[in-house]
Parts: structure tokens; C-alpha cells; sequence
């Protein structure tokens, strides 16, 4: 059923760095208002509250309850997302699931069918998807600009505090740099070729935890093409994308120690152009436009990362993990 309130009211589960930049970007999202928050600890919820308005929440069964609440954001650690979200599709709430939806494929098609079956709103919050350059790359791709995509190379490294038991090397907390960082490469090349590698080749480097720190990995697909991806927990560098294509290449050029796209090189028959498409906020905003559109027009997916596509996405990430033999706990 379309929501057609004059606001979108969202209920957040969490409040880290991720559901602060979320919520601080709801000001960039026009009819867009936070509603709420539930956390671990009362005192995080209510400096939430102070800063971004909303009630706080003393468990999540209750925000899920409240019927002022039209859309639930979880930004909670990996573990968390597929009983979080599970239970807020089961209250009837349309749910935009951070990045790695859940641990693995079957979680996430257990959540897929609860939402086709109960006709509610459910995305992968792949916030670059809906970035102003990646916008201008699906149309240069949809028009031929390169001819037919042949190669891709994208990476993603950063260098978080090293602690057996933070959520970036704890299995528990479903840890590993695949999962925090490695999806927005591989998610990316999904976009750019519209489908799954049909053969993987990877190796990884594996913490005394079990996660993996670092991997690569080499992706084959039905058409020829191929995409060198890989992310890690061990370096700082640019994270420029690559991609030649059969009559001309592109060039992403990203910020340094980020994902965020600030410019695309092209070039095509002998000429070369530069675009530019400034994002506000921290970019997350334009996800929250989408859901809301989706939302209004009684849209139970966006077109732009559909289910199916997430789910393609998960199985891939699991393939990895097998090379690997890694497993998080209760696999």
C-alpha cells in the first residue's frame, strides 16, 4: 500500500557513525524526518534524540510497534541485520538494511520471501548506487559510450583499530574486511556488468580471529569480460575505479580513504571529458529519496538494487568465503 504522509518517518536501529550520517542526511531528502531510535544502551539513544530529534526507544519491539513510524533504517553491526530486519517485516514495517544485508545468501532469501509474501518494502542500503556520478555512469553505460565492458578493477582498503573483538575481526559480530568493505567492489561490479561471475579465483589473508584481513580476487564472466576486485583492513590508498570497455574506458577517481566518487574520466574515440556531480551530505540522502519514492508509488523494491540482484550479490560473497573456509558462527 503506497504511504503517502506528508513525511516519511524513520525509525533507526542503532546509533553509530552510520545511523548519524543517515539521519544527518534525511535534512538533504526532502519529506524525509527521523522518528526515532533504539540501541544497546539508553544513554546513546537519548544523545541521538538530542541531536537529530525522534523518540528513544527502550527496546525495538516497541518502535516497531509504534505506527507513526513508516520505515525502519538498521545500521547495526552484521549479526544483527537479518533478526532486526526479520522482525520488522514480521511487525509490518518496510525495512532499508545496511550493507552486508545479512551473513549469507540464505538468510537473505528468507528475508526476501517474508517481504514478497507480506508485500513490503525491503532494500540494501548501497547508498553509491544512487550517487549523482553513478547516475551519469548508468547512462553512459545504457548509451554504449565505451562499447561493451571488458574489464573492470576496483579495490577498497582502510585501516580500522585492530581489537579480537570490534565488529571488524570478530566473527561473532560477522567480521572481515569481504563484508565491510569488499561488498562495494563486488556490488559494483554487479552494476557494471548486470550479472554474477560464473567462475571466482581468490585467495585471502586471514586473521588469528578466522575473518578474512585482505583478499583479492579475479571474476570471470559468461561474456568474456573480466573484473580484478580487492579489499583489505591493512593500507591506506586510492581507490580509483578502472573500467575499459571495447570502444573507450573510465576512470572513477575517489577520494582518498573512502568510497565516495568525486569524478569520471572519459574517453572515447581519441577524445577525453572529465564530469563532475557533487553529492550533498555525506551522500546517503538520495538512498532515503529513493525509499521514499518507492514508498509513495507502492513500490515493494527500487529497480536500482533489486532483491534479486542483492541476493545474486550475497551468493557471490559466499562463493569467496568458501575458497577461503570461512565460516561465521552457527553457519
Amino acid at each position: 500500500m503506497p504511504v503517502t504522509r506528508q513525511h516519511t518517518t524513520w525509525g533507526f536501529v542503532a546509533a553509530g557513525k552510520m545511523a548519524a550520517a543517515m539521519a544527518q542526511d534525511l535534512r538533504h531528502a526532502r519529506g524525509n524526518r527521523v522518528g526515532g531510535v533504539v540501541s544497546r544502551t539508553p544513554q546513546s539513544a537519548a544523545a541521538f534524540v538530542s541531536q537529530f530529534g525522534g523518540q528513544a526507544y527502550a527496546l525495538l519491539d516497541a518502535m516497531l510497534a509504534d505506527p507513526g513510524i513508516d520505515v525502519v533504517y538498521v545500521s547495526s553491526p552484521n549479526n544483527l541485520h537479518y533478526a532486526q530486519t526479520k522482525a520488522a517485516l514480521l511487525a509490518g514495517k518496510p525495512v532499508l538494511c545496511e550493507k552486508t544485508f545479512t551473513l549469507n545468501a540464505p538468510q537473505l532469501a528468507e528475508l526476501i520471501e517474508i517481504a514478497r509474501s507480506r508485500k513490503l518494502f525491503l532494500m540494501e542500503a548501497m547508498w553509491v548506487r544512487w550517487l549523482p556520478l553513478v547516475t551519469a555512469l548508468r547512462q553512459l553505460l545504457q548509451r554504449g559510450a565505451i562499447g561493451q565492458p571488458l574489464h573492470l578493477s576496483a579495490a577498497f582498503y582502510s585501516l580500522p583499530p585492530v581489537a579480537n573483538d570490534n565488529r571488524f575481526y570478530s566473527p561473532a559480530l560477522g567480521g572481515g574486511a569481504l563484508l565491510d568493505l569488499g561488498i562495494y567492489p563486488v556490488s559494483f561490479a554487479s552494476l557494471v556488468f548486470g550479472a554474477q561471475p560464473h567462475e571466482v579465483v581468490s585467495v585471502a589473508k586471514l586473521a588469528s580471529t578466522g575473518v578474512d584481513t585482505r583478499f583479492s580476487a579475479i571474476f570471470h564472466y559468461a561474456s568474456g569480460a573480466t573484473a580484478q576486485l580487492a579489499a583489505g583492513f591493512d593500507g591506506r590508498m586510492r581507490h580509483d575505479i578502472m573500467l575499459l570497455g571495447s570502444e573507450g574506458s573510465i576512470r572513477i577517481e575517489m577520494d582518498r580513504g573512502g568510497w565516495k566518487m568525486r569524478r569520471l574520466h572519459l574517453e572515447q574515440g581519441g577524445g577525453r571529458r572529465t564530469l563532475t556531480a557533487p553529492y550533498k551530505g555525506n551522500g546517503y540522502g538520495y538512498q532515503a529519496a529513493e525509499v521514499r519514492r518507492c514508498l509513495q508509488a507502492g513500490l515493494l523494491e527500487s529497480e536500482a538494487m533489486p532483491l534479486d540482484e542483492s541476493l545474486a550479490i550475497m551468493r557471490t560473497l559466499d562463493t569467496l568465503r568458501a575458497q577461503w573456509g570461512m565460516r561465521y558462527p552457527g553457519e
